[in-house]
């Protein structure tokens, strides 16, 4: 596959779970009626059996069989499995209990938070775009607390959740799919005790909703586990800075959502918090462009001696 077919697949695959990410506020209002703590648990326990299906048509289940029986994989996975399931559990509440914008304005603070959280914990150096970055949403925050008295903590909540969520990974041996199916299994042994333990008491989906929602409840595991393993695949085919541009189009597709559809409030000073927002990430997305830019230099140097010797 030569780099252009290879861009536009990555700019499809990518760009496709960025999308079903941000159409997820539609799909959440949906099962409204459902419990947030219900909804997770079938969340979690049927992306779980989704990721099963998967691993059971690319023929990966006897690798992830053996994932599982290694403690060493618990241990590695443990801690990105309680992040992701406190990002799911707070965006489904979030969502059903009007905080859709600020839900939006946490996740276009995600670079820059993970920026911030590399250099304090990997000690990564950081930049001086990325610090004007994170300035500048820092600034946007304190506005938000001045003018409305509030501080966003659903928005940071769900923006340190993921990004802890990023940063705990980084040292996993595992591919997205067989990774996504570990932290399915650790998160969903709670889930799903919770998920029997409601069913049984009288207060679950058999408790008088429509048939139909046991489907939905299967389709909040695909909704959850295919945008995940698209962004796995849709990363390894795409450079830095395209991958730095499609992850703001999931938190303006709930913007919008969150603005036009579901009629969150949503004044003219509102968008003054976002507007600083978005300086840091036009500082920070030109921080990454300069970075990739400077590699390539160098690889092509660095081809070139060799070539020469």
């Amino acid at each position: 596959m030569d780099f252009f077919s290879a861009l536009v697949e990555g700019l499809f695959i990518s760009g496709s779970s960025y999308i079903i990410w941000g159409l997820l506020p539609l799909f959440w209002k949906i099962v409204k009626a459902v419990s947030p703590y219900l909804l997770f648990g079938y969340r979690v326990v049927c992306s779980f059996l989704f990721v099963i299906f998967l691993l059971a048509v690319t023929k990966k289940l006897p690798q992830f069989k053996k994932y599982i029986k290694t403690p060493r994989t618990w241990l590695v996975m443990l801690l990105p499995a309680v992040f992701i399931s406190i990002n799911w559990l707070l965006y489904i509440w979030a969502v059903n209990n009007g905080y859709i914008i600020e839900s939006s304005l946490g996740y276009f603070m995600i670079p820059l938070i993970m920026a911030a959280f590399g250099k304090v914990f990997f000690k990564e150096k950081i930049s001086r775009f990325q610090l004007i970055g994170i300035i500048s949403a820092s600034i946007g925050i304190i506005i938000k607390y001045v003018m409305f008295g509030k501080i966003p903590f659903v928005g940071l909540g769900l923006a340190v959740a993921f990004s802890l969520y990023g940063l705990s990974k980084k040292k996993s041996p595992l591919d997205s799919l067989n990774g996504l199916g570990v932290e399915t299994v650790i998160a969903g042994i709670p889930a799903l005790g919770y998920v029997l333990f409601t069913e049984i008491s009288g207060n679950g989906i058999a408790s008088g909703f429509p048939p139909y929602y046991w489907l939905l409840m299967l389709g909040s595991g695909v909704v959850t586990a295919l945008p995940m393993l698209l962004y796995g695949e849709g990363t390894k085919r795409l450079p830095l800075t395209a991958v730095g541009f499609l992850q703001y189009i999931s938190p303006m597709i709930m913007l919008v959502l969150g603005v036009f559809v579901f009629d969150e409030p949503f004044k003219t000073q509102d968008i003054i918090p976002f507007v600083f927002i978005w300086i840091g990430l036009i500082f920070f997305s030109y921080s990454q462009y300069k970075l990739l830019s400077k590699k390539n230099r160098d690889e092509k140097t660095s081809g070139g001696k060799k070539h020469d010797t």
